[in-house]
C-alpha cells in the first residue's frame, strides 16, 4: 500500500541526485538545485554533506517516507530514503517541487545512524518506562470496556433511539496519542476514536503512535442501564 503513494518519477530524480551528491558531482547537483538555493557557499555545504556518507557502494536502498502537497499549482514532494552500508545506514531526505512542468530540488539532507529504522521503531517493552506500560494496558482495557458496554446496550431494552446509544458508545471522546519509540505524547480534545483505541504507523518504518479516548459513552451508558432495567421490572 505504501509503495503505491509513492510519486515513481520524482523518486528516481531524489535518487538520481543524492548518488550524484555522494558521488561528489557537485556541478549535476547543483544544476538541478532551485536557483534561489545557489549560493557561494553552496559548493562548500555541499563537500560537508558528501562527507557524511559512508564509504563503499549501499547494500540497499529503501524508500521509507513520501509525502505530497499541491498549493497554488505547486506541488511539493518530500521524499525519504534510508541506505544500508555493512556496519551502518544513512537516512536520506529530498525535497522537490514541480512548477510550470518542471522539477527542481529545493532540499537534501543527511543523517546517519547506526541502526536501521525498522529496528529502531520496532515495537518493543525492552527498555520501556512505566508510562509506557500504562498506556499499553489502557489500549486493551478501554476497548474491551466499549465492547462489553455495546453488548448490554444491545440486549437492553432501551425505551427510543437505542442506535444513538450504541454510536455513543461505540467512541471515545478527546484522544491521547502516544509515540512508543520516543514517548512523546499529545491530547487531541476535538477528535474521537472508534472503540476509544488503537494504533497507527505513518510509513512501514515509521514508529508506533499509540492512540487512547475517553469512553464517556461506555460508562454513562453503564450508569444509567441500571434505570432502564428498573423501569422494564416496573
Amino acid at each position: 500500500m505504501f509503495e503505491k503513494f509513492v510519486p515513481k518519477e520524482e523518486a528516481a530524480l531524489a535518487k538520481q541526485v543524492i548518488f550524484q551528491l555522494t558521488a561528489r558531482d557537485f556541478a549535476s547537483v547543483e544544476a538541478q538545485l532551485d536557483p534561489s538555493l545557489r549560493s557561494p557557499d553552496l559548493r562548500s555545504k555541499l563537500d560537508e554533506m558528501a562527507k557524511q556518507v559512508p564509504s563503499g557502494e549501499p547494500m540497499s536502498i529503501r524508500t521509507v517516507g513520501a509525502h505530497t502537497n499541491t498549493t497554488n499549482s505547486i506541488t511539493r514532494f518530500d521524499l525519504t530514503f534510508e541506505y544500508q552500508y555493512k556496519d551502518t545506514w544513512l537516512v536520506a531526505n529530498a525535497v522537490l517541487e514541480r512548477r510550470d512542468g518542471k522539477v527542481v530540488v529545493q532540499g537534501i539532507h543527511f543523517t546517519p545512524r547506526t541502526r536501521s529504522l525498522e529496528a529502531e521503531n520496532a515495537f518493543t517493552l525492552a527498555g520501556k518506562s512505566a508510562l509506557h506500560y500504562a498506556v499499553l494496558a489502557l489500549a486493551v482495557a478501554i476497548p474491551l470496556l466499549v465492547v462489553y458496554a455495546l453488548i448490554v446496550c444491545v440486549r437492553t431494552k432501551v425505551p427510543k433511539r437505542k442506535w444513538l446509544w450504541l454510536l455513543f458508545v461505540a467512541v471515545g471522546l478527546v484522544q491521547f496519542q502516544f509515540n512508543w519509540t520516543t514517548g512523546a505524547w499529545g491530547i487531541q480534545p476535538l477528535s474521537f476514536a472508534l472503540l476509544g483505541a488503537g494504533f497507527f504507523k505513518a510509513g512501514p518504518v515509521a514508529p508506533y503512535i499509540f492512540t487512547l479516548a475517553f469512553p464517556l459513552g461506555a460508562l454513562v451508558f453503564l450508569k444509567k442501564r441500571r434505570s432502564y432495567a428498573q423501569r422494564v421490572d416496573a
